[in-house]
């Protein structure tokens, strides 16, 4: 099976990567979702426990995809203003190891502004019902790993939102179904990436 990838990579020193990532995360989205896909995946090739890294790749199956994403006007007009930049539409090489990028909802919950969110929805449901609400504490010290957090904005209401993003390594086989943001997640969206790590080393 061929795989295909293009690259972005952010020109500006000292820039603030995640935001960059974010907004690229988000053309993907809304690319995504008018088409109504789950074949294109989210890959950072320089990916370590500091940093994103300053690349971001696109992969899929389908060539032709890819290159109608390459050409949405953002990516080419900051191209053009040398704030990215973007590579041709690549066949994956053989030999990549798989990884998984993993959209992981659980880590925000374990954030106390989160944690205040959802206590303030389960009381209007209660009230809604006509039940006195009396929530029970249970805090769990979960182990969650480490991660990496993408900040986003929602085309839908304007809000501010958060991508909590976790590397899986050695994914066993390929697949290619990703959410909408292109990751994986828990249960429903199992897609790998080629790690691609090899070729920016």
């Amino acid at each position: 099976m061929k795989r295909y990838y293009f690259t972005i990579t952010y020109l500006p020193k000292n820039c603030d990567v995640s935001l960059l990532a974010g907004r690229c995360i988000g053309i993907l989205h809304g690319f995504m979702s008018s088409r109504k896909v789950s074949n294109i995946g989210v890959c950072f090739p320089k990916w370590n426990k500091k940093t994103i890294g300053n690349e971001l790749a696109f992969v899929s199956t389908d060539k032709k995809q890819l290159t109608n994403l390459s050409q949405q006007s953002y990516f080419e007009m900051m191209a053009h203003d040398k704030l990215l930049g973007l590579s041709k539409i690549l066949e994956v090489p053989p030999n990549q190891s798989e990884v998984m990028f993993v959209r992981n909802q659980s880590v925000a919950k374990a954030f106390v502004g989160e944690k205040q969110r959802r206590l303030k929805r389960a009381k209007k449901r209660a009230e809604a019902r006509g039940e006195i609400y009396n929530p029970e504490y249970k805090f769990e010290g979960k182990d969650i790993g480490h991660f990496h957090s993408i900040p986003l904005t929602s085309k839908g209401n304007g809000e501010n939102f958060i991508l909590h993003i976790q590397k899986i390594e050695k994914a066993e086989s390929i697949r290619n179904q990703f959410n909408n943001y292109g990751f994986a997640t828990n249960q429903t969206f199992q897609g790998t990436v080629p790690s691609l790590n090899s070729l920016f080393e």
